[in-house]
C-alpha cells in the first residue's frame, strides 16, 4: 500500500512539473501565408522560403539583443529585412523594423471582399497599434 501511495505522489508531482517545463517559444511562422487571395510567402520548417513571386530565400528568428519576436527574411542575395512578428491562430502580423505599418497574413486564402472585414475583427499585437 505504501508503494502505491509513493507512486501516486510521484506521478502527481511529475505531472505538475511537466506543465512548468513547457516551451516559452513564440508560435512558429511556418506555413503558407496569404494576403487575401494572394499567396504572399511560403515559410518552410527547414529555414527556406518562397515569396509570392516564386523567388527562393531563407528565414530565421535569431536576433541577438532584440526585445520581442523578430523574423529575418532574405530573398535571393539581398541582406534581408528584419520584421517584428506575431502569430495568433491562423493569422500573422509583420512589421518591418523602423516602419509604422503592419501587414496581416492568413494561413488560408480569403476572398478580397471579405479579407478587410475579417482583419478588422482581429485584435492586433501591441506593436501594430
Amino acid at each position: 500500500m505504501r508503494k502505491i501511495a509513493i507512486l501516486l505522489t510521484l506521478t502527481m508531482l511529475l505531472a505538475s512539473l511537466a506543465g512548468c517545463a513547457g516551451d516559452d517559444e513564440s508560435p512558429s511562422p511556418v506555413g503558407e501565408w496569404w494576403h487575401a487571395e494572394t499567396m504572399a510567402i511560403d515559410i518552410d520548417e527547414d529555414g527556406g522560403l518562397v515569396d509570392g513571386d516564386g523567388n527562393p530565400g531563407t528565414w530565421s528568428t535569431d536576433c541577438d539583443g532584440c526585445d520581442g519576436d523578430y523574423l529575418l527574411l532574405k530573398i535571393g542575395d539581398g541582406d534581408g529585412l528584419n520584421f517584428q512578428y506575431a502569430v495568433e491562430g491562423n493569422w500573422m502580423w509583420l512589421k518591418p523594423v523602423g516602419e509604422e505599418e503592419c501587414a496581416v497574413f492568413s494561413l488560408e486564402s480569403t476572398p478580397n471582399d471579405e479579407y478587410d472585414d475579417r482583419v478588422a475583427e482581429l485584435t492586433p499585437p501591441s506593436f501594430c497599434e
